[in-house]
């Protein structure tokens, strides 16, 4: 993992996974509680998350990038569902915005094009 943009998919993967303690104790009033992470939001979080720290880990662009596909997919359906009666991701804003970040950072970590190290 000698490639910085390789580093950078896989924290961002771990940040991911780490996001996941969101979930616990999910609508308390304590000031770290500030994204709300549940049910299969949650799920989407950790599998898509292992997938981007596999692909950073791995040197895989491609999987990278279906990660961050994947983020974006899941925070568009929790946009279009926000505030109805189906809403698959139990999300609201908070969860939109944590899912679509993750999207789009690894899309541009995987999107990069890399060049070999000169060194």
């Amino acid at each position: 993992m000698a490639n910085p943009l390789d580093r950078a998919a896989f924290v961002l993967g771990l940040g991911a996974l780490v996001s996941s303690v969101f979930a616990i104790g999910p609508g308390s009033q304590r000031k770290a509680d500030f994204v709300q992470v549940a049910d299969a939001g949650l799920v989407v979080l950790l599998v898509l998350g292992a997938i981007a720290a596999l692909g950073g880990l791995m040197g895989q662009r491609l999987i990278v990038a279906v990660a961050g596909v994947g983020f974006v997919v899941a925070a568009v359906i929790g946009l279009v569902q926000w505030g109805q009666a189906t809403n698959w991701l139990a999300a609201d804003g908070s969860t939109v915005s944590l899912l679509g970040g993750f999207g789009l950072g690894l899309l541009a970590v995987g999107l990069t094009p890399r060049h070999p190290s000169t060194s």
